[in-house]
């Protein structure tokens, strides 16, 4: 028995050796880790030479990624390229990312870097490739909406929005002006149209009133000033407006050659006919004396009282009876103010003989009902555009124009009743009396030109009154639906689908519970072409809804092919589709280029 027990024991020492020999084997053995995601493809193509700066980056990764990633682009060993954020596609394991401003020529490297679904780091790494040519500048840019304070603002324009109430549904009309100001334009407009109601109502009182003006050198020099500083404002305002309407540089819509887009909306044919009809007024110009001749004076008149009519076509969404009103309104100003100026600058000049009285006589007869037909249709014009509301940004600076005017009509009846008692009563214009008159004059017209301003500054600002009923019928072609059942959002997109200037619709169906912040569409130009897409962002909808964006607010896409159409919500896709825009055969189109084949994304 006792030799049993003796053989069992070397059993189990070596049980108990290898045991240990386990355990310690155990801790040299490598830890299994989850392998960090990897790159699979890429476009552009890793290691690959494209011809010029891509617009976009897509990236596509061997496993599901998380909703936080940053990616970063290089280029040249230290240039960095603006991106915006990166956008998970449905796939899941797909990024595309838009390129904010265009890379330079020659090596880039874009470095990754992303997380899993539980937003922890799960790999990162780097790619490059190059790029042969210098690039291309865009012809198109990036939009954004944003509701603040019960307004929304398009790209600088402040327009007011009907606010969505609980559980229902609003529509936000984002009616942003075609002839709506940016930068110089507002200036141009303003001399333009100071111009050219100067060189009309001048014209006007002249036939009218003061035939012996044609006379004197004065008045030649006068009014061949007035229409040179009116052209040439004019053709600034035009190419301005041109640069507004399309998203160009202003350098680029200068020359009547970047013109085309005018024809998009009613300012833009406003204005190209506002020049042309200017240039036209040259043919009184040269010889006053034709504005006095009865076999001319219908040729002479005319292109500068249709010029001046133009300022009546002023925002694109008047009706019949707003640009009829806004006619008159124009052409009553024009006499008005045109004569006022002609006679504090020449009439008024110096002492003289008998036609200088009868030009005031004349001044007086046709200014007082031109005064009075300014203000009514001005106060037409105010209740169609404001309503009553007066409360918002358009109805502060008309509460001060109102101001203003009556000032200008206080000045206006008083000199009137001056001119009727002192100079009823004398044959010839002395100095004394010239010098009171133009004192007097002179004070109205520098009234005149602060509401001429704060006119144009109106045409900055959207009134109550041109809400969503009084818009033009929008020109939209196929409704577009992107559902995302998983996100449990369905939206819609509308747009003109043609080159050039494009109505668009966005319109929530479905929201989900957390809401629609952070809503955004992008357009991705056709691969073959060279421009950049276009992105509505921080659309104003927290729910059900519609927003609606003017062609004239500036979204224009420059080239026909296939886009591709992606709805987002933040950094995760809705949808996509390719939408076919059609080519409407301008000057101003894009013609595609061809450029190297980039990898498929995988998407």
């Amino acid at each position: 028995m006792n030799a049993t027990r003796h053989a069992a024991r070397p059993a189990l020492g070596w049980l108990f050796t290898l045991t240990l020999i386990g355990l310690v084997g155990s801790l040299w053995a490598p830890t299994a880790y989850a392998a960090d995601n990897s790159l699979v493809s890429s476009t552009p193509l890793s290691g690959g030479t494209i011809d010029t700066s891509p617009t976009e980056l897509a990236l596509k990764f061997s496993a599901a990624v998380g909703a936080t990633n940053t990616v970063s682009m290089t280029c040249n060993g230290g240039t960095i390229v603006a991106l915006g954020n990166p956008v998970v596609l449905q796939d899941g394991v797909s990024l595309q990312v838009s390129l904010l401003s265009a890379a330079p020529k020659g090596s880039c490297t874009v470095a990754w870097s992303v997380t899993d679904a539980n937003l922890q780091p799960n790999g990162s790494g780097a790619f490059t490739f190059k790029i042969a040519n210098d690039p291309i500048p865009p012809t198109t840019s990036t939009l954004s909406i944003d509701q603040q304070l019960g307004e929304t603002t398009v790209a600088g324009k402040t327009t007011t929005t009907k606010p969505s109430s609980g559980g229902g549904s609003s529509e936000t009309t984002v009616a942003a002006q075609g002839d709506t100001s940016k930068g110089p334009l507002a200036l141009f407009r303003l001399v333009s149209n100071m111009g050219l109601a100067v060189l009309f109502g001048s014209l006007v009182v002249i036939a009218i009133a003061w035939p012996e003006g044609v006379e004197y050198i004065i008045t030649v020099r006068f009014l061949r000033t007035v229409w040179m500083v009116t052209a040439g404002s004019t053709f600034l305002f035009a190419g301005a407006l041109a640069s507004n309407l399309t998203g160009k540089g202003f350098g680029t819509t200068l020359l009547p050659t970047g013109w085309g887009d005018l024809l998009d909306s009613t300012p833009g044919k406003a204005a190209l006919l506002r020049f042309v009809f200017v240039l036209g007024s040259a043919y009184v110009v040269v010889r006053p004396e034709r504005a006095i001749d009865p076999s001319s004076q219908i040729p002479a008149l005319v292109p500068a009282g249709i010029a001046v009519a133009t300022m009546g076509f002023s925002r694109e969404q008047f009706g019949l009876i707003d640009f009829g009103v806004g006619t008159v309104h124009a052409l009553a100003m024009a006499a008005w103010f045109g004569g006022l100026v002609l006679l504090t600058r020449v009439v008024l000049a110096g002492p003289g003989e008998e036609d200088l009285v009868h030009a005031v006589r004349g001044f007086s007869r046709i200014s007082t009902p031109a005064l009075w037909a300014t203000v009514g249709t001005g106060a037409i014009q105010l209740f169609r555009l404001d309503r009553g509301a007066l409360g918002t940004s358009h109805g502060v600076v008309v509460i001060l124009k109102t101001l203003f005017v009556s000032l200008m009509v206080f000045v206006g009846v008083a000199a009137r009743q001056f001119i009727n008692q002192r100079v009823s009563r004398v044959d010839v214009m002395s100095a004394p009396l010239a010098t009171r008159l133009r004192r007097a004059l002179g004070i109205e017209a520098a009234v005149g030109v602060v509401v001429m301003a704060l006119t144009a500054g109106l045409l900055t600002l959207t009134p109550s009154g041109l809400g969503a009923a009084s818009l033009a019928p929008l020109d939209l072609g196929t409704v577009h639906k992107y559902s995302n059942p998983a996100l449990g959002i369905d939206v819609t997109v509308a747009f003109s689908e043609k080159v050039g200037a494009n109505d668009v619709r966005i319109e929530v169906l479905t929201a989900p519970a957390s809401g629609t912040t952070g809503l955004a569409v992008d357009f991705l130009p056709p691969a073959d072409t060279n421009v950049s897409g276009m992105s509505i962002n921080y659309i104003p909808l927290t729910g059900k809804g519609a927003a609606v964006l003017r062609k004239s607010s500036g979204f224009n896409l420059a080239v026909s092919g296939s886009w591709t159409i992606r709805v987002r919500l933040g950094s995760q896709e809705i949808a996509s589709d390719v939408v076919v825009v059609a080519s409407t055969g301008s000057s101003n189109e894009t013609v595609p280029v061809a450029t190297a084949s980039l990898a498929p994304s995988g998407t």
